[in-house]
């Protein structure tokens, strides 16, 4: 598909859409997420926060053709989703055009808790089970004030269940292409000021390609005390275990199932606890304080033939402590809301690696990396209509950086042993003004800035072992900036569009020939439109379109495109209920533009092809038990989400995605 059929597919949708803002008239009011906690750490509506705010609900979850919170994900605007082996494990989700840098650059927490790695693993997307997920709150553009480093193009918040309020019990089973089998259960459930919920899943795939299978458990679960109707705690944890071949990527031509890694394997082991404890001072505010603590371990094995291997394992340590306080109180009669917070984060990071063969090699290390961060934010109404947003935030992140004696091929390295400290700062400023009960306009401007990842602040030699610290590695800044508008033709008919423009300076990137390095400047801009119709409760159409212009603003690479960022991205998604009964039929259309290879920002090779895929899902539910099943891409499409350059040679490499396969299930629910 090319581009100028993609703006047709919008054109057509858009228009489709707006034609039938009469017919949508005569439909029953829908139920609206129209507050979020994301966009300012407090409960507030969409309408008043001067961003790109979208919150994927539970009914939107339930209707889905999503096997896992990243398909979710995939719909959105503004979101490119890049799954390397097709089975969820190893996935970069990209928001407003960082390429392979995405996955440092885009906030990710769960239950306001952040996920995100201090090292290149990125986030495990696997270590949340979908039927878990209560909603999604998606915020586009930086978060830099309210949640401190990563926020750069956006935050992710998955927002998990809580007890219900009766007794209930959920117990599923699936099954699918590639040897898929799934099965999970939860019980659920309040009595007097005592909750909890428990929860255990087993999934499992062969995997499209040769040594791509996937096997994860997850157990977890959550305990609510409320002894008054001012102060409230919640415990909540869970671990989660898996093990998954990486077939590693193929040359342009080669069988798509095929596998040029047949031996290397990992495993991840990956638990946390949070407590969390809630106190409303009535007139004097609100305290919320979240106490966590995450420990995760993991192993990879490699086979490079000839009697070499490497193995590498590694142990993280994550403490988190983050109090905020929230003040609701008017100034002169006008409304004012001041939320001030910390966010204090102690990561220990060990890994050990050992070769064996010709070129025998040793070596462990450990990096010790501390964050605090203040930060004060306020709304302010000028009018009732007319919203001041306001913030700050400075951060101050410590590491310290440890290797042992490395030994490779004889030659023997001097230990390592360095620290450094980095501090930054981030400001926003917006304008929200409502100009009807549920519409609204915005503009913001922004600072943000991103630390380097521990992977990055270290040089090392041809065979990856540690030499010194990366010491003109920078931290990465930039100025954003924003306007857009929410409109609600009526109840159920919305529409949304934001034009961005995001100047970084010092951006954090891979360079095949240089290592982690900084681009001097880079410019990332372009516009998100969005359309939601629900029409006389039976039929819900999405809508969405995004161009996004990633380009490096000066030498070496001056005017050329940023790698694995494509243009061009359009949804549409259906999803047709009880016209007949029980029955529920969702289908989804996803269109993903060419792209550079990553490493090539010379921009010297073929692009990435663009693609197209077509998900199906049909349901039916009679009393307690829903019955499933679903294709995904239904046209069989040959495609790849992910491509790049050869380090030491011109070669075009992919990661295919899987062909066309189905899944079907039971589930129950009492």
């Amino acid at each position: 598909m090319n581009v100028s059929k993609g703006k047709v597919v919008l054109a057509i949708t858009f228009s489709m859409l707006v034609a039938t803002h009469g017919y949508a008239d005569d439909a029953e009011p829908v139920e609206m997420d129209t507050v979020v906690v994301t966009g300012t750490r407090t409960e507030q509506e969409i309408k008043k926060i001067p961003a790109n705010v979208t919150v994927i609900g539970p009914e939107d979850i339930k209707n889905s053709t999503a096997q896992n919170v990243v398909d979710l994900l995939r719909g959105e605007q503004g979101i490119v989703v890049r799954d390397y082996t097709g089975n969820g494990k190893q996935v970069s989700v990209d928001m407003r055009g960082f390429g392979e840098s995405a996955a440092a650059n885009s906030l990710v927490m769960i239950d306001g808790r952040r996920v995100n790695a201090i090292d290149l693993s990125g986030v495990d997307w696997t270590q949340i089970p979908l039927e878990q997920v209560e909603r999604i709150e998606v915020v586009r553009g930086t978060g830099t004030v309210l949640y401190g480093d990563n926020a750069v193009g956006g935050v992710i918040n998955i927002i998990t269940k809580l007890p219900s309020d009766e007794l209930s019990m959920h117990a599923g089973t699936l099954f699918g292409s590639y040897g898929r089998n799934k099965q999970h259960v939860s019980l659920s459930g309040m009595k007097g000021a005592v909750g909890g919920s428990f929860y255990a899943s087993y999934d499992s795939t062969n995997g499209y390609r040769k040594n791509s299978d996937f096997r994860t458990k997850d157990i977890g679960g959550k305990l609510v005390y409320d002894p008054t109707d001012f102060l409230g705690f919640q415990l909540s944890g869970s671990y989660h275990s898996d093990t998954y071949g990486m077939p590693g990527t193929l040359l342009a031509g080669s069988d798509p199932e095929s596998s040029n890694r047949l031996l290397d394997e990992g495993q991840t082991r990956d638990g946390y606890i949070n407590l969390r404890m809630d106190a409303d001072l009535k007139e004097w505010g609100g305290i919320v304080t979240d106490i966590s603590y995450r420990h995760r371990t993991t192993d990879a094995f490699f086979d490079w033939g000839a009697g070499s291997t490497n193995t590498v394992e590694s142990e993280l340590d994550t403490w988190g402590f983050t109090p905020r306080y929230t003040l609701d109180a008017e100034i002169g009669g006008h409304a004012n809301r001041l939320v001030v917070g910390t966010d204090m984060y102690w990561s220990d990071y060990g890994t050990d690696a050992e070769s064996t063969g010709p070129w025998g090699s040793s070596a462990a290390g450990s990096v010790d990396r501390s964050s605090f961060g203040a930060y004060v934010s306020d709304e302010f109404s000028l009018l009732d209509n007319l919203i001041l947003s306001l913030g700050a935030r400075r951060e101050r992140v410590k590491y310290d950086l440890a290797k042992s004696e490395i030994t490779n091929s004889g030659i023997v390295y001097d230990p390592l042993d360095d620290s450094m400290t980095e501090t930054e700062n981030g400001f926003n400023a917006g304008l929200t003004y409502l100009y009807s009960e549920n519409s609204s306009v915005f503009i913001r401007a922004n600072r943000s800035y991103r630390f380097p990842l521990t992977d990055e602040l270290i040089t090392t030699d041809y065979w990856g072992y540690a030499i010194n610290v990366n010491a003109d590695l920078k931290p990465q800044t930039g100025r954003h900036y924003e306007i857009g508008a929410k409109h609600y033709f009526t109840e159920n008919l919305r529409a949304d569009v934001t034009l961005f423009r995001a100047e970084i300076k010092d951006e954090i990137f891979y360079n095949p020939l240089a290592g982690n390095t900084n681009h001097p400047e880079t410019l990332h801009q372009g516009i998100e439109l969005g359309v939601r119709a629900d029409f006389i409760d039976k039929v819900t159409i999405i809508g969405n379109y995004t161009y996004t212009d990633a380009e490096f603003e000066k030498a070496p690479y001056d005017g050329n495109n940023i790698p694995s960022v494509p243009e061009h991205t359009a949804h549409i998604g259906i999803s047709i209920h009880d016209v007949i009964p029980g029955f529920v039929f969702s289908t989804s259309y996803n269109y993903v533009g060419s792209s550079y290879l990553i490493n090539d920002q010379a921009n010297a090779l073929k692009k990435m092809d663009d693609y197209h895929t077509v998900d199906c899902k049909l349901s039916y539910k009679i009393k307690d038990i829903e019955a499933f099943f679903g294709i995904n891409n239904l046209t069989n499409e040959d495609y790849s989400e992910h491509g790049v350059r050869g380090n030491f040679a011109p070669t075009r490499n992919f990661y295919p995605a899987p062909g066309r396969n189905w899944f079907l299930g039971l589930n129950y629910a009492m």
